[in-house]
């Protein structure tokens, strides 16, 4: 229903409006809709305890967005700061193993001696979360969680630490998302003779190859690796014989032989050169913040009044 409007007629007798009962109609149908809307027709009950409550962030308050960092740009801080809600982490306040600034929640409990911290890292590169607890005034090490986006299943099912991952078939290579940022090219010059072109190269730490296994943990076949002059990769793949000079299996350069069908050789990159990021100051609050309905709008009228003289 819209509002009723009660017409007052000409001032200063209110020749021509409402009668008594006219007017008091419209105000008994205005009451009757708020009723309706904010409560049972009789009790106003739907409008809750919020409804009288100032806006802040102090006990009792109904929290507007942007307090404690929820809902609005993050706060700059590290993780050894305490202010509850969202926050950029800074690795020289934490540890090296960050590597850079990046987005987190920082949750403490009420005596800021126990707490949770959840941060993500390398946003423009393979998204890790790490995260660590805070008991009795001490934090715990950094934890770093693993999923997709940086861990890699190899040809045998087990889980390995990720960066830029090529998966080299006998016919077709495949790309994690981080080897998808090189312009990498495969090429087969013949049986089990492959190259990888345009890469970055081997891991410098951690694994760089894993090459497929039978049940028993044996070998398939003999892969030789190497990285040319020039950085390409070469992957060569050959039979496996018995020496008897030396009594182990050995590789049989003169038999090469394909990658075993729907399996595949992993290869780990090293990663590519990450840019420097440039931080923005951050936004300083303004002064003055409105806990309530009343104040704001007497803020805004005081505002006007100096316009007008």
């Amino acid at each position: 229903m819209a509002k009723q409007v009660i017409n007052q007629g000409t001032a200063p007798t209110g020749a021509g409006g409402d009668t008594f009962r006219t007017g008091s109609a419209k105000l008994q149908a205005n009451d009757n809709e708020l009723y309706n809307y904010l409560g049972d027709g009789t009790n106003l009950n739907k409008l809750g305890t919020a409804a009288f409550k100032n806006t802040g962030t102090q006990a009792g308050n109904v929290m507007g967005v942007g307090a404690f960092g929820l809902g609005g740009n993050a706060i700059q801080n590290s993780f050894n700061g305490e202010a509850g809600g969202s926050f950029l982490c800074n690795a020289s306040a934490i540890d090296q193993f960050l590597g850079r600034y990046s987005a987190g929640v920082n949750i403490p409990y009420v005596s800021q001696s126990f707490g949770f911290q959840i941060g993500v890292i390398d946003l423009d590169t393979s998204p890790s979360v790490v995260y660590r607890f805070k008991k009795d005034n001490s934090y715990t090490a950094v934890q770093k969680l693993y999923g997709q986006y940086n861990t890699t299943v190899d040809s045998n099912g087990f889980i390995k630490a990720a960066s830029p991952i090529v998966k080299l078939f006998s016919e077709k290579i495949e790309l994690n998302d981080e080897a998808q940022k090189q312009e990498i090219v495969f090429e087969k010059l013949g049986t089990g003779n492959y190259l990888i072109k345009g890469s970055t190269g081997f891991a410098q730490e951690g694994w760089y190859i894993e090459t497929p296994k039978d049940a028993n943990g044996n070998v398939l076949f003999s892969v030789i690796y190497k990285t040319l002059e020039n950085g390409d990769i070469s992957v060569k793949t050959y039979k496996k014989k018995f020496d008897f000079e030396t009594v182990s299996i050995v590789t049989d350069l003169e038999n090469p032989i394909d990658i075993t069908e729907n399996r595949w050789i992993d290869l780990r990159l090293q990663e590519l050169p990450q840019p420097e990021i440039e931080i923005p100051e951050p936004i300083a609050p303004p002064d003055f913040q409105p806990t309530g309905l009343a104040e704001a709008v007497a803020t805004v009228m005081e505002s006007y009044n100096d316009t007008e003289q």
